[in-house]
């Protein structure tokens, strides 16, 4: 971790009206971060010279990658042992989304610690909800302060956002923090840190405006989650932008798409075919 989990990145974060939309946010914006990534490639020395890749998200990966060979597959798990299979670094894409109208593109195995998938849904906590913060349990605390050892988990939430804040993935469900008048969030942290504040500030803005279009037209991008893991490690391949392809939704409006979004689309579409021609 010397180098710390920054190296290259812009990372963004936006505030939600409500829960709902946050969830709607966190998954909607998951499958354009590989797309982001690609456009935004610009880790310095790599490019080609000292390693086949443009981005920095393997790299950082497989530096905090912490997981036993029984944990990575390389070693068979002995019987009575407590280890598990867990399919991806702490720094990686999502394994899920979060609101009850995308869990049908969760299409891969999530790990979870059962312990606290069950204490969740004692408490009431949905399904989707459960199995997202039991997946960031699997992994071990990395980094701890003394001051923070001894905290009160009834008004502090330290000892979480030790766990949450270690899992670096390409999207994070950011929970309001208590006796604050902070909303939920979502953060996107795909995109490559630009040389200049106006690229920097131009992909910040880009993101921002994707936020209001998804929420304002009520569009949707899902995909299956496998399918955005494999477009994450297209994105990272040498000039990506230019020479990989990438799965993409072809219809975008959702059934509760007002009609100025396919009025929109249709245009955008007929300009594109006029350029064609």
């Amino acid at each position: 971790m010397g180098f710390g989990m920054g190296c290259s990145c812009l990372q963004m974060t936006f505030q939600a009206c409500c829960i709902t939309e946050a969830r709607q946010l966190y998954d909607q914006l998951t499958p354009l971060c590989p797309i982001v990534m690609a456009l935004s490639a610009a880790s310095p020395i790599y490019r080609g010279y000292l390693a086949d890749i443009d981005c920095r998200w393997s790299v950082i990966a497989g530096s905090v990658d912490d997981r036993t060979k029984e944990e990575r597959g390389e070693k068979e798990i002995s019987e009575g042992s407590k280890a598990r299979r867990i399919y991806k670094s702490r720094y990686d894409s999502i394994d899920s989304y979060l609101s009850q109208e995308s869990c049908r593109y969760n299409d891969i195995d999530v790990v979870i610690d059962p312990e606290i998938y069950k204490q969740l849904q004692e408490a009431g906590i949905d399904k989707l909800m459960s199995q997202h913060i039991a997946h960031l349990f699997i992994r071990d605390p990395i980094s701890l302060f003394s001051e923070k050892i001894n905290q009160n988990d009834e008004e502090d939430t330290d000892h979480f956002e030790n766990i949450q804040s270690t899992n670096w993935q390409t999207m994070r469900f950011k929970p309001p923090p208590p006796n604050s008048k902070i909303g939920w969030r979502v953060e996107f942290r795909p995109t490559e840190v630009q040389l200049t504040d106006f690229e920097n500030a131009a992909f910040t803005v880009f993101i921002v405006l994707m936020t209001r279009v998804i929420l304002s037209f009520n569009l949707n991008f899902l995909i299956h989650i496998s399918k955005v893991d494999e477009n994450m490690k297209t994105a990272q391949v040498r000039d990506a932008v230019r020479q990989g392809k990438f799965y993409f939704r072809k219809d975008l409006l959702s059934g509760t798409s007002p009609q100025m979004a396919a009025d929109c689309i249709k245009r955008c579409g007929a300009k594109c075919d006029a350029k064609k021609m």
